[in-house]
């Protein structure tokens, strides 16, 4: 078994993480298609098949047309009436200007946009219609060659003819035979490797990409696409037109990422690929983890994408498994964190994200105060939150997690619905936004930043610099590796000094063990002013760090100011705190929550709080307690 932490040379260019443009792009030339067109009559087989090779081969084409400069901008999502993408470009040109001066030119057709960038793919990449597994490996291969990922077809009128015969691209990787016979056959060997087949049609194609592109390293080890197969064409009416998460492979191909879509369980075959071996899924999942962990020395590695509950590895009507969607949720953070790996989760809903290759390049300054500073002690006093004696002033502190910005899906599509909101300024709200979604949306923050209100502070969300679980770094059982808390916690300082952020609202627990005092010191190191917890039950102080666990409210504001005030009738002589987690939910109904408690429940002694606030009134209790905020004695890792 693995002892010592091999370390392996690799491409200076590859192994960096996102590098960031130092100056506008004033007098550049920005090439924008309207692709709203692909979000219609999906859940039709050949129209959804057609909506897939398009969106495949445009999204790739934008990843290699935007690795070096943002130059190919498309028109695609949209979420609660608003035209997502248009607003953010409109933001570029007219409120931060960072494209003030670019010249705009629209592409019509896909013929168009190929036309423009004709020169930049090195070829097709062919996969095979009847594996849909071959269509992620294909994404993998687009970005380690350079060229386009396309579905082998004998109609002379496909998008693999078309480019082929207009183009004259020559084809740099075949997954298919070129007659349309399958090259992967889920028995006797691999193809080009003397190595046996894994039993299964699905999975012999990632264990050939495995010793094509992993252990060769061709791929970033720092980046991975867990985003859906082809299998989405088989089941597309069953959720949202964009729900194939196409628009997502373009960042990752443009950092050459690996793409697979497997299931975490391994006491049940995937729905997709029932035949296949039991554990099959998960054993190649592990080894493609595993190979990234060898490769990146060790660091934390990003991988974008969700378990797409709707199709697949849950217990969905349309799916038909025995794992519920939160319970695979949980299985997928603990498997992927105990190799030093966390999820951007792109979930279904708002999972669909376009041009992040574009916007990786918007250029950030080094460092982004809290637009309103963080409350101190004399505040707290004035404010009347503390007594003569500097105790906490009795009854229910409340503090607002607004989640989930774990994904920079849902930060994108989101940003400019809550943010837009009249109300937004009446409550004090903790913006639960992970700050390393600034690599796929860094103008999301930066919009967020300058137009907060008074009321607005800033927090991460699930975990810190991602969604991962903490004890499945240090205790990993599967995994014989050392403790990856040391590359977490330097990870995590990185990403939230510069937002001047230093509160976690959730560390994360889920399936991957209950997180212990050992994991909290780490916490300290950047998340000092307070944590939210998962499987803890009070406010306390955990290895010096204020903490409380996370109570998620009633989606019905009625329904939650009444759980709120019956709360709070236990603390009518003492302090009481409620750490409030609710998902996507706007200003307006933070605001109905506190009208309705003010109204409805005049006896209820319900302070709304700030989050600094929050976490700093229990650390100030537990002081006026007795209760020791550190553990000397203890190691801090």
């Amino acid at each position: 078994m693995y002892k010592k932490l091999k370390s392996f040379l690799f491409p200076f260019f590859l192994i960096c993480g996102t590098i960031y443009s130092t100056h506008a792009s004033e007098g550049k030339t920005i090439y924008f298609f309207d692709a709203t067109s692909l979000n219609s009559e999906w859940h039709t087989p050949q129209k959804a098949n057609e909506i897939w090779d398009t969106m495949h081969a445009l999204t790739a084409l934008q990843g290699l047309v935007n690795r070096q400069h943002p130059q190919l901008y498309i028109n695609y999502c949209s979420e609660w009436g608003i035209q997502t993408d248009q607003f953010w470009l409109n933001w570029y040109r007219t409120e931060d200007l960072w494209l003030k001066d670019a010249s705009i030119v629209q592409l019509q057709t896909l013929d168009e946009v190929f036309d423009q960038f004709r020169d930049i793919p090195q070829g097709l990449i062919v996969y095979d219609p009847k594996i849909n597994s071959t269509a992620n490996v294909a994404s993998t291969a687009a970005g380690v060659l350079n060229s386009i990922p396309v579905r082998w077809s004998e109609n002379p009128n496909s998008l693999f003819h078309h480019l082929q015969n207009r183009y004259q691209y020559p084809v740099k990787e075949w997954l298919v035979h070129p007659d349309g016979t399958s090259k992967f056959t889920g028995k006797g060997t691999l193809p080009d490797y003397n190595l046996p087949s894994t039993g299964s049609l699905k999975t012999d194609p990632y264990r050939w990409a495995i010793e094509r592109y992993l252990k060769t390293a061709l791929c970033n080890p720092l980046y991975i696409g867990y985003y859906i197969d082809a299998f989405w064409t088989e089941l597309s009416s069953k959720a949202g037109a964009d729900m194939h998460t196409l628009s997502n492979h373009d960042y990752f191909i443009s950092k050459r990422a690996f793409f697979f879509d497997l299931s975490p369980w391994g006491d049940e075959t995937p729905n997709d690929d029932p035949s296949q071996p039991l554990g099959t899924d998960l054993k190649i999942f592990r080894e493609i983890m595993w190979q990234h962990y060898l490769q990146s020395g060790g660091r934390i590695i990003k991988v974008g994408g969700f378990i797409p509950w709707p199709f697949k590895y849950t217990d969905s009507p349309q799916v038909g498994g025995k794992h519920g969607a939160v319970s695979t949720e949980w299985e997928f953070g603990k498997v992927i964190s105990q190799y030093n790996a966390y999820m951007e989760a792109d979930a279904a809903g708002l999972s669909a994200m376009a041009n992040a290759s574009f916007h990786t390049h918007y250029p950030l300054k080094k460092f982004y105060p809290q637009p309103n500073p963080k409350p101190s002690l004399h505040q707290w006093k004035e404010n009347g939150f503390l007594q003569k004696d500097g105790s906490v002033k009795p009854g229910l502190y409340l503090g607002h997690y607004v989640g989930d910005y774990d994904s920079p899906a849902w930060l994108y599509k989101s940003i400019p619905h809550v943010f837009t909101d009249k109300t937004r300024g009446q409550i004090p709200l903790g913006w639960a936004f992970n700050p390393n979604l600034v690599d796929r949306a860094p103008m999301a923050l930066v919009y967020a930043y300058q137009n907060a209100s008074s009321m607005d502070f800033f927090i991460t969300g699930d975990s810190g610099a991602g969604y991962l679980n903490p004890r499945s770094l240090t205790q990993r059982a599967e995994v014989d590796a050392p403790s990856g808390l040391p590359s977490w916690i330097e990870h995590c300082q990185n990403y939230l000094s510069r937002w001047d952020m230093s509160i976690v609202g959730f560390v994360l627990d889920g399936a991957g063990y209950k997180s212990t005092e050992y994991e909290f010191r780490g916490y300290r190191h950047f998340a000092q002013d307070g944590c939210g917890t998962h499987f803890e039950d009070s406010a306390k102080m955990i290895s010096g760090v204020p903490t409380c666990n996370e109570w998620d409210l009633n989606e019905n504001p009625e329904i939650a100011a009444r759980d709120i005030a019956n709360i709070a009738s236990n603390y009518q002589d003492k302090p009481g705190f409620v750490w409030c987690r609710s998902i996507l939910k706007s200003p307006s109904w933070y605001a109905k929550v506190s009208e309705i408690l003010k109204n409805t429940y005049p006896e209820s002694p319900v302070t709304v709080v700030d989050p600094y606030t929050f976490f700093g009134l229990i650390r100030q209790t537990s002081y006026n307690s007795g209760m020791k905020n550190e553990d000397q004695s203890s190691k801090t890792p």
